[in-house]
């Protein structure tokens, strides 16, 4: 079974919602991708945590909430944490690397990433630039040409 991470700014337009949606079936549809892992940082996972929601209703998906850090936190207070999971690589990872080392671990675990990148030299694009090293399929909906990213 095929799977897909997401990755993107904290900040992040609620227009890009069907777009993702789109995005995000057409992988269900017509890449046999039925795993989805986002983590809980911000708006762009709070939207696909959204759109996946909507989606199980219609497809046969599992949705995993992947956790940075173990206590609960406000950034966890809009999902359902009976589909949260916490990598074991966490678990000795101080607080201020743990955000770092989920997303790689999410990358890790995916064949696809699909992202929200419109600023060169973010978090996100480190992660994209990981993810482009691991020769991972990518989909870019924010602004940002990843074709030219630098590895």
């Amino acid at each position: 079974m095929k799977s897909c991470s997401f990755i993107g700014h904290r900040n992040c337009p609620r227009e890009i919602k069907e777009v993702l949606a789109n995005s995000v079936e057409d992988l269900i549809v017509n890449k046999d991708v039925h795993r989805f892992f986002v983590g809980t940082q911000g708006g762009f996972d709070k939207l696909v945590y959204d759109v996946l929601c909507e989606l199980e209703e219609k497809y046969d998906i599992q949705t995993f909430v992947v956790l940075a850090y173990l206590n609960r936190t406000e950034s966890n207070d809009d999902y359902d944490l009976s589909k949260s999971i916490f990598p074991d690589e966490l678990t000795k990872t101080p607080p201020r690397f743990a955000i770092r080392k989920r997303n790689s671990f999410m990358i890790d675990t995916s064949d696809y990433i699909i992202t929200y990148l419109n600023i060169p030299y973010s978090n996100t694009y480190r992660h994209i630039e990981e993810a482009k090293r691991k020769k991972k399929s990518i989909i870019n909906l924010g602004n940002f040409d990843i074709s030219n990213m630098l590895l």
